[in-house]
């Protein structure tokens, strides 16, 4: 079943960030796809910096290993984002 969803997301994922970034498409269906892909970025970086604020409670360490992780994840965004739909070369 994990791999199902797995597939699933990934085709998702996938497809929506290529034509996301292909100029052909019109721009009401590029500009959705590209909110729709970034609100999932999104949410799986606040999940993990919850998570990260979650277990400093109980485990320091473990905790501040987490949120490294989600300040990691969210720069990588970041960099990527301003890469593919930012800078046009």
């Amino acid at each position: 079943m994990e791999y199902v969803i797995e597939f699933i997301l990934e085709l998702a994922l996938e497809s929506g960030i290529y034509a996301s970034k292909n100029t052909k498409l019109p721009k009401y269906i590029r500009y959705p796809l590209i909110i729709l892909i970034s609100l999932f970025f999104i949410f799986v970086i606040g999940v993990v910096f919850f998570t990260g604020i979650l277990l400093l409670k109980d485990k320091l360490y473990l905790g501040i290993f987490i949120l490294i992780i989600g300040v990691f994840m969210l720069v990588s965004v970041i960099i990527k984002f301003k890469k593919i739909y930012l800078i046009k070369k």
